[in-house]
Order: structure tokens, then C-alpha cells, then sequence
């Protein structure tokens, strides 16, 4: 059965600025569009296959990958809560503040 999927402020602000950061970068919205249509990709698959990202070492969080980004989300009895995305070429120290 599918779930409701929300995105916490968090989460919002992250999408947001990587989108931003490679509209910039490319000068282009192509793939920032890109990246758009495979986080939605993704959570749609989220909200009816709750469990295809793995386990974290965070409390109840969980992580699929969507090209070089994590997407970290935590599982409910009535939805899918996005949590964080990651872009995995960050420094992996920075991680804890921003998902955990």
C-alpha cells in the first residue's frame, strides 16, 4: 500500500539548494530539471517500496541513492518522511549535522 510521502524543512532546503548550486554551475536548468525528476522518481518509489534503501547507523533512518545523492528517509505506519539528501562528494564529516 502507498504511503503519504512529506519532506521535512530540512530536506526542502537541501533540494533546494542543490538544484540552485547546479543551475548555477552548469548555467543551465537542464540538469538540475534532471535531478528534479529523479528525486520524485524516488520518492514515489519510496512511498510503496518502503523498505528498497538500506539501513543507516541514524536512529530509524534509512537511504537510498539517486545518482551521487542519498536520499535518507524514515518509515511510519501512515508515511514516508524525507529527512535529508546528501550529496556524496561532500565531506562525509559534515553528514551527522545534517541528517542526524
Amino acid at each position: 500500500m502507498a504511503k503519504r510521502v512529506v519532506w521535512t524543512d530540512r530536506a526542502k532546503k537541501s533540494r533546494k539548494d542543490i538544484l540552485e548550486y547546479w543551475a548555477e554551475r552548469t548555467g543551465s536548468k537542464n540538469y538540475p530539471k534532471k535531478l528534479s525528476r529523479l528525486f520524485r522518481e524516488k520518492t514515489r518509489l519510496l512511498s510503496v517500496e518502503h523498505y528498497v534503501g538500506r539501513q543507516t547507523n541514524f536512529k530509524d533512518v534509512r537511504v537510498s541513492l539517486v545518482e551521487h545523492f542519498s536520499v535518507f528517509y524514515k518509515i511510519n505506519e501512515k508515511e514516508i518522511t524525507i529527512v535529508g539528501i546528501w550529496d556524496n562528494r561532500r565531506n562525509p564529516d559534515d553528514l551527522k549535522k545534517n541528517i542526524g
